[in-house]
């Protein structure tokens, strides 16, 4: 019965890497061969969310939580500029200290979420996403040519709620994180990047946490072009494939 659960949380495991290989490469094809690639972005705090999973409930962190998404923040800066793009980082005090700058930021990510709400990938293409006019009015505060919406989320499984998941069902350990590039002088929607990170099951050190962080961090950026209009990347397959490769994993 346990190694029958085991098998099928791998296959599921590999399904959810398949997919999320190839959300990693959305963009619109403007994006992806260099027309409406950004020059400048600014990195918008991240919704970041780390859980420590018990036997009984589950703690969410919220100071961790604001912690990591920094540390996050700081990573993806990093890869940016090694790619050629000037990045502003939008923190707390930042914000805090700019009445406008606040307002403009509530209403983008309002209007980003309710764009994200009804998103399709397989319709990315067709550029019917726009997060509104706040998303401009937001760009042109920071003066950037685009928006970088980002969300992670770290699930801690201590070993006895690890096991109990193992064998009845429930919540276990795992990293994920996206990234959304907006486009500043449209509002448009242009990419979408995605991580996940497997996560043993046991207690995790701030010098663990933080790893996984970089990890994600980097695969977000794994399929983010360099900033010259001459780089060229691949756009995703079909969501079509990416559904029949994971269809024909979990049926093994």
């Amino acid at each position: 019965m346990i190694g029958a659960k085991a098998g099928l949380v791998v296959s599921c495991v590999a399904a959810l890497a398949i997919s999320a290989q190839a959300f990693a490469e959305k963009t619109t094809v403007e994006f992806a061969n260099g027309t409406t690639r950004p020059k400048s972005v600014a990195l918008l705090p991240v919704e970041s969310t780390i859980n420590r999973a018990k036997v009984v409930d589950t703690d969410s962190l919220v100071d961790q939580g604001l912690r990591y998404g920094s540390l996050f923040n700081e990573r993806v800066k990093a890869l940016l500029e090694s790619k050629g793009y000037a990045v502003e980082v939008v923190d707390t005090n930042r914000i805090n200290s700019d009445p406008q700058l606040q307002e403009y930021l509530v209403e983008a990510t309002r209007g980003f979420k309710d764009m994200m709400s009804k998103y399709k990938p397989k319709k990315l293409e067709s550029r019917i996403y726009n997060a509104g006019p706040s998303a401009k009015l937001l760009a042109q505060k920071l003066g950037v040519d685009s928006l970088a919406f980002s969300t992670m989320n770290i699930t801690i499984t201590g070993a006895g709620k690890a096991i109990v998941s193992g064998l009845f069902g429930g919540t276990t350990s795992g990293a994920n994180a996206n990234l959304e590039v907006v486009n500043g002088k449209t509002g448009d929607l242009e990419a979408t990047f995605i991580a996940i990170a497997l996560v043993t099951p046991g207690d995790k050190t701030d010098e663990d946490l933080a790893a996984y962080v970089d990890t994600l961090a980097k695969r977000t950026m794994n399929k983010m072009p360099g900033s010259d209009p001459n780089s060229r990347i691949d756009v995703a397959q079909s969501d079509d494939d990416v559904l029949n490769e994971a269809d024909a994993v979990l049926k093994r």
